[in-house]
């Protein structure tokens, strides 16, 4: 019994050298040779180009500023033609009044003429309105649009005197009796439309005021006993333009 587990020791120990042991030399080395991957071609289509667009043609500035003084004048020509219609009708308040019936229609003539008046004010405002929109993107208007514009602002601005002083001369009364503080409307309006435009055109309130100077007489015949009101007014805001020499070479 004590041999046989003698030899049950050695067994155990000779198979724990042979596993134990290296197996070099032993076992045949195996290469596994991976197959590769043959290339494949991948024929993309390819995306036709896309034509190039066109450049746009850029307007030339000049052509820009073509149009921006047709646009002006077109503006300032329609509101003549309407202002010149209500001072048409100013006009007919008096036509064919004999001395004898002044006093009798003296009220509604005052009446109609005041609404024409209010008229003509919003026509004005609603131009000056329509011309500052301009300013910001706007240059210099010059050339034959520059001559135009300056000749329907000046055809304006005597339409207006005209009709009036035709009224008081028949009613035989004061521009301030005719109508009052709207008198101060309408010089403001009209003033302000001359400044605006002057932003424009250059130099138009130099030529107006050139122009009205050798009319003073009208004026002061017009603008009786308000003249220095006026020339108050209209001297604050030529003086913040640096334009305050205009009034002296009117008066």
């Amino acid at each position: 019994m004590k041999f046989l587990n003698i030899g049950l020791v050695a067994l155990s120990s000779l198979l724990a050298t042979t596993y134990a042991a290296p197996t070099n030399g032993l076992l045949p080395d195996v290469e596994v040779e991976v197959p590769k991957v043959p290339d494949v071609a991948v024929n993309v289509p390819e995306v036709p180009k896309l034509p190039a667009l066109p450049t746009l043609p850029k307007t030339p500035a000049t052509e820009i500023l073509d149009r921006r003084g047709k646009v002006v004048y077109t503006k300032v020509q329609e509101t003549v033609v309407i202002v010149k219609k209500h001072c048409g009708a100013i006009n007919s308040t008096v036509d064919g009044v004999a001395g004898g019936q002044v006093a009798e229609k003296k009220e509604a003539i005052i009446k109609l003429v005041k609404t024409e008046v209010t008229t003509i004010v919003s026509l004005v405002h609603k131009l000056v309105g329509e011309v500052i929109e301009l300013l910001g993107e706007s240059v210099e208007i010059v050339g034959e649009e520059k001559k135009e514009i300056i000749s329907l602002v000046l055809e304006l601005v005597f339409d207006i005197i005209y009709a009036l002083k035709n009224v008081i001369k028949v009613l035989g009364i004061s521009i301030f009796d005719l109508l009052g503080p709207l008198v101060f409307v309408l010089l403001s309006v009209v003033f302000q439309l001359l400044t605006t435009l002057n932003g424009l055109v250059d130099g138009l309130l130099e030529i107006v005021f050139s122009v009205l100077g050798g009319v003073i007489g009208l004026l002061l015949e017009v603008l009786k006993g308000l003249l220095p009101i006026v020339t108050g007014l209209a001297g604050g805001v030529l003086n913040k333009l640096n334009l305050g020499g205009l009034l002296c070479n009117l008066l």
